[in-house]
């Protein structure tokens, strides 16, 4: 049996284990878990439309309900498993001149801007648009927009509409979700590289704004402002940055708006309002930690996008500031000092994809993440492109033995889902969901987990029969807070995870803790959960390796250990009420092929350098905050 056959198999077996689980530990008849993506671009973004893509809008929420699709390659496509939920976020800077360059009755459809666009792959003119997006100084081009920039105005709304009534199409309350959405796309551009700080927006209804607020019209600071002017109740929405390991500080510049302004309290509320959520995983890899940066451990090296700052390095590298970890923990030190914390994230996960194909994660069936650049195995092993650079940009542009520079084929990653404990598969259930941050990011695999904190679960909560209903009553799910610990007490942690049966086995689920000791940013890792009845080792911490392995020929997974389930109630052992602390889950599986090896294997090539030949697929939930 091929690959994609047993995966076929494996859903059917899938969906008997999920429905067996419906009254134990998966789910309540409050909540359940809905995976879903947040982050992909169709052809009405200029880039995706520029590398080939041709999906409208209305045909990705079919791919993400189950039907096929043809792609610029002219494969065959299809999910092996429909999403719960799905936003299309095109580019808001897309919506004006290329609409009108598309249109063969456009007054400006001839000009050679236009006919360059409509012209495919081009590497100086995607630096041009691109470019142009650049927060300072941004500008409509007048080639196309005119003078005034009114026409890409006008075509910029009527976008808009075209994708907001996509959605309201697709759109079935119950079954599937569509959210409103779009993506605010700023380039900051300096004299050594580039750097993005990006935001997608999403509306929980259908009531929105007539237009999209996009990098023209201002700053993100500017967009937190006009949503709260423009998105009055019923209207509501929230911002979720992203692709933060490529931000160049600047997406979390502590101190410093957007455009290195300082920060002012009313900022500081804005944005803790309107921004509850971060991307922590996607198609360009891992923001979650570092190897040798900041608050890092043994797991951060996973899918690494972009290289570590060296000494006076800022742009196109990462610091601490594009870290997830190190963020929320600063997040507690920032709120200790202005009473509020900017960055109190939950977290999900997403692609990115410019495919139009929400929900495309399965490693063993990749078609690229871009279009024409990588839509064929040996593109994306080459380690560059051959026809397409950012040094337009003046990013560090494409390294070609596809090492750390900031982009290059090989080092993309199919991405990642987004997932939710929701109480309905509505928009209203979605969103509410992610604005109380009950969310969580996998890598691709539809692992279930769930967490849960107090002061008063039971030492064996893990393992009763009403452990999500405990953890609901006695304590606080994922995204929740914990208030001053009664004396005496320390919190205790309810986990419980099960394996994606398309996937690998269990193989641990670990807790992150973050706190600030005498202003010194700190964090550890506790394994607290171990596969085949194995407890961490005494002295490590650590759980012991359970054997699991892949053989590299064939993909195929080797040795018996591994667990579809694992649970553990754990209490902090370092426990100091005094100090504010964040607390998050990982769960992973046992190693996998990388799609990159799966590539190898089908055209005969070696394994890709500078990426390893196997990964370990993974949850995070979002935190748990606890403040004395």
């Amino acid at each position: 049996m091929n690959v994609r056959n047993a995966r076929i198999v494996l859903t059917i077996v899938a969906s008997v284990i999920l429905t067996s689980t419906a009254h134990g530990w998966g789910s309540t008849p409050d909540t359940e878990a809905y995976y879903g993506e947040l982050h992909l671009h169709t052809a009405l973004s200029t880039d995706a439309w520029m590398n080939g893509t041709r999906k409208h809008p209305y045909t990705s929420y079919r791919f993400a309900q189950g039907d096929p699709v043809t792609l610029s390659n002219g494969a065959e496509w299809a999910l092996s498993r429909p999403l719960d939920f799905v936003a299309i976020t095109d580019h808001a800077e897309s919506f004006g001149d290329l609409a009108l360059c598309k249109q063969a009755e456009s007054p400006v459809y001839d000009k050679p801007l236009c006919r360059a666009m409509r012209g495919g792959n081009n590497p100086e003119m995607m630096g041009r648009v691109i470019g142009g997006w650049a927060v300072e100084g941004a500008k409509r081009n007048p080639v196309t927009c005119g003078a005034d920039g009114k026409l890409c105005i006008e075509a910029a709304k009527n976008t808009w509409q075209s994708l907001r009534e996509a959605a309201d199409r697709a759109n079935r309350p119950g079954e599937f979700t569509a959210l409103v959405a779009y993506e605010y796309s700023p380039v900051m551009i300096g004299p050594t590289g580039a750097s993005k700080v990006h935001r997608n927006v999403i509306f929980r209804t259908g009531d929105a704004p007539d237009r999209a607020f996009s990098s023209y019209d201002g700053t993100i600071e500017d967009l937190h402002v006009w949503l709260e002017e423009e998105c009055a109740p019923p209207c509501r929405a929230m911002t979720i940055p992203h692709n933060s390991n490529a931000s160049s500080s600047q997406i979390f510049w502590e101190g410093r708006n957007s455009d290195g302004s300082p920060w002012s309290q009313e900022i500081l509320e804005r944005r803790a309002r309107l921004e509850p959520l971060v991307e922590i995983y996607q198609g360009k890899g891992s923001s979650e930690c570092h190897p040798d940066l900041g608050l890092t451990d043994e797991e951060c090296g996973f899918e690494q996008w972009v290289k570590n700052c060296g000494e006076g390095e800022r742009l196109g590298c990462s610091t601490t500031s594009d870290m997830v970890r190190d963020t929320i923990v600063r997040g507690l030190r920032i709120e200790e000092e202005r009473g509020v914390n900017p960055h109190k994230l939950g977290f999900v996960g997403s692609t990115d994809s410019h495919l139009g194909t929400p929900g495309a994660v399965a490693e063993d069936d990749y078609q690229g993440q871009l279009g024409s650049p990588d839509d064929a195995p040996m593109k994306r092993l080459s380690g560059g492109f051959s026809t397409f650079d950012l040094d337009s940009l003046g990013r560090l542009g494409t390294t070609p033995d596809g090492g750390w520079g900031f982009m290059g084929p090989t080092k993309f990653s199919p991405g990642g889902l987004a997932a939710v404990w929701a109480t309905e598969n509505t928009r209203e259930g979605i969103f509410d969901a992610l604005a109380r941050r009950e969310a969580f990011s996998t890598s691709g695999p539809r692992i279930r987990v769930r967490f849960f904190g107090g002061y008063d679960l039971p030492e064996d909560a893990h393992d009763r029969r009403n452990a999500v209903a405990v953890g609901y009553r006695k304590g606080v799910p994922m995204g929740g807070d914990l208030r001053a610990a009664p004396e005496g007490k320390a919190p205790r942690f309810l986990l419980w995870a099960s394996h994606d049966p398309e996937s690998a086995r269990l193989a641990k689920i670990q807790i992150v803790k973050g706190w600030v000791e005498n202003g010194v940013e700190r964090s550890e890792v506790f394994d607290v959960a171990c596969s085949d009845g194995a407890s961490p080792d005494a002295t490590t911490g650590r759980c012991p390796d359970n054997g699991a392995g892949v053989d590299l020929a064939t993909c195929a997974l080797e040795g018996e250990g591994g667990d579809t389930t694992l649970g553990a109630t754990w209490t902090d052992p370092v426990f100091d009420s005094a100090r504010r602390a964040v607390y998050y889950a990982r769960v992973f599986e046992n190693p996998v092929c990388r799609w990159s090896t799966h590539d190898a294997i089908q055209i005969g090539a070696p394994l890709a350098k500078h990426v390893p030949p196997t990964i370990r697929e993974r949850a995070w939930t979002s935190p748990i905050w606890y403040t004395p």
